[in-house]
């Protein structure tokens, strides 16, 4: 299996100080294989004798700055005779804002780089693992094909899921608002990963997160999702809107000791409060350790993140893991609550959630409503939150300017229900 120690990493850096921090603690990490270039220039010199899986560069820097050394570089690669190398993965590192690296990530990407992040300065061990998980999958020996249920998953590539998660073109996130039976307005919503790709986008979002974790993914999916989802909420509290977003990951992402120091970092970040976030733990057949997995969502709710769980009523969400957990909320299996209005021992376990709900506190949402005649039947439950057919999943511009519009999404100033 790959690890850090197998990555070739090259630092583009002119501060000599913040260098060797970053040499540190790459090295620190696992690191072995790092290189260091003052500026493109040296670059340029090291990498015509050097293979490299990863390059960290400043873009302000003295006789060759970061957008002259990557289209340099460019050049260079395309000049060489024999079969034409791979671009590395490129990590931009600045104090510039957000804006500016957003600009120079579009920039990368256009001269030909098809795998580019950005961080902000000066760089934190968990911004760092986020990449380095990313770098190594990069890494792997790809598979051409892959065993599935169908012809659709079989033709799946490996390189075809690398990058439907690193483009932006590919990946995208819809957001499924989660509405009052008595209102029928969004109070919040749940974020879903989908895959923005002609052959692939009829996946549904819960079989692209599946492929995703299968190809050791999900770290890195978390993290991409992490960051749309709190630009979105960026966005809405400039509108005057606060609305708390929930975000699904697996138990065997949830587990990983980093995590919840990354979310925690992200919503300082974006000046955002953690109650605004909810952590979605979706089911995956995968095994976990339920110590780790206990740590991480325990640090959660310290932090003040809500905790749900997913699928409530089938599978492996149970009244057992409910007791051990520290859950602050349930999401009612979409199969269960769609068969409510014709079979009355659906109706009646329903009904049985919603009262183990508030006895428990529990904030609890029905998944799977699609028709008014069923959200009529949970209101008359009690149901204080539905989701699915009758409020459509929308696209991050479409959820926008539905708020503008001033048709969706409460205040900063009102009363909030979780997701």
């Amino acid at each position: 299996m790959k690890s850090i120690s197998d990555l070739s990493i090259l630092i583009v850096e002119d501060e000599p100080l913040q260098r060797a921090v970053l040499t540190g603690n790459l090295k620190r990490m696992g690191a072995q294989k790092v290189l260091e270039a003052a500026d493109g220039r040296e670059a340029i010199q090291l990498l015509r004798t050097h293979g490299v899986d990863l390059i960290f560069c400043d873009i302000g820097m003295p006789n060759m700055d970061g957008p002259q050394f990557i289209v340099q570089h460019v050049e260079q690669v395309r000049n060489e005779q024999g079969p034409q190398r791979q671009f590395p993965m490129l990590v931009w590192v600045s104090v510039l804002g957000a804006g500016m690296l957003d600009s120079h990530i579009r920039l990368a990407k256009s001269a030909g780089f098809t795998v580019v992040e950005a961080l902000p300065k000066p760089l934190s061990n968990i911004s760092l693992c986020y990449v380095i998980e990313l770098a190594i999958a990069l890494s792997k020996p790809r598979r051409q094909r892959r065993t599935g249920a169908d012809d659709a998953l079989r033709n799946i590539t490996d390189d075809d899921l690398l990058r439907a998660i690193c483009d932006v073109d590919e990946f995208d996130v819809w957001y499924c608002p989660q509405i009052s039976p008595v209102s029928l307005r969004m109070a919040a919503a749940a974020a879903e990963v989908r895959w923005n790709h002609p052959r692939f986008r009829k996946l549904r979002p819960e079989q692209f997160m599946a492929l995703i974790e299968q190809q050791g993914l999900g770290l890195v999916l978390f993290y991409r999702t992490v960051n749309h989802v709190l630009r979105v909420q960026q966005k809405l509290k400039a509108y005057g809107h606060c609305v708390p977003f929930g975000i699904k990951a697996s138990a065997q992402t949830l587990q990983t000791p980093e995590i919840v120091d990354y979310l925690a970092d992200r919503v300082r970040q974006h000046q955002l409060s953690p109650e605004q976030v909810s952590i979605i733990l979706a089911e995956n057949g995968a095994p976990v350790r339920s110590v780790h997995l206990s740590a991480s969502l325990n640090r959660l709710r310290i932090k003040g993140f809500g905790l749900s769980l997913n699928g409530f009523g089938a599978g492996s969400a149970n009244i057992n893991m409910l007791s051990e957990m520290p859950f602050t909320g349930i999401h009612i299996d979409g199969g269960l609550v769609g068969q409510l209005l014709r079979h009355e021992l659906s109706r009646n376990m329903v009904d049985s959630i919603f009262v183990m709900g508030r006895r428990l506190g529990l904030d609890v949402v029905a998944c799977g409503v699609d028709d008014l005649e069923t959200a009529e039947a949970l209101r008359e439950m009690g149901c204080q939150l539905l989701q699915g057919g009758v409020a459509p999943a929308m696209k991050a511009s479409e959820l926008l300017h539905a708020v503008r519009r001033g048709t969706e999404a409460p205040s900063c100033d009102s009363t909030q229900v979780p997701a």
